[in-house]
């Protein structure tokens, strides 16, 4: 069976202060981001938002907690979960979101002020990032660890 892939990259800024809980026992954010578009359509300059929900868990969601506020610009990695559920009207409900495996803070608020990154990955939260990805030196192929 062939792998399929689910992977969105996203740079927009936060609509509102992320929302923080504890879910059995595990840290959770939600937030939004708001990503802009612009474009030209027969010769007139056009703009348009895409407000995209999404949800980090573990050390990003505590990192977030802390860091991001409301109009914090945001590179986002993640993938795309469909969730559905019954709606207290009865009707069904549903909802794309991205969770977030990876995201980098960029410049500052659109307020102003200094700028300065972080990254966090929640994906890797418990590899060393000074394992040494180098695999140029081996002379053979079946040693390559893909």
């Amino acid at each position: 069976m062939a792998n399929d892939l689910n992977k969105v990259l996203l740079l927009g800024r936060l609509t509102r202060d992320p929302e923080f809980k504890t879910v059995g026992g595990s840290s959770v954010t939600n937030f939004s981001l708001a990503n802009n578009r612009v474009y030209v359509a027969n010769g007139e300059k056009k703009e348009e938002t895409h407000y995209f929900d999404c949800v980090a868990w573990g050390k990003s969601a505590e990192i977030l907690k802390q860091y991001a506020s409301k109009g914090k610009q945001l590179i986002v990695e993640g993938r795309l979960q469909f969730q559905s559920w019954d709606a207290p009207d009865g009707k069904k409900a549903s909802k794309v979101r991205v969770y977030v495996e990876s995201f980098q803070f960029l410049g500052s608020n659109s307020s102003g002020g200094g700028g300065g990154t972080a990254r966090s990955t929640t994906s890797n939260d418990s590899m060393p990032e000074d394992i040494p990805m180098d695999y140029s030196q081996s002379g053979d192929d079946e040693e390559i660890p893909f």
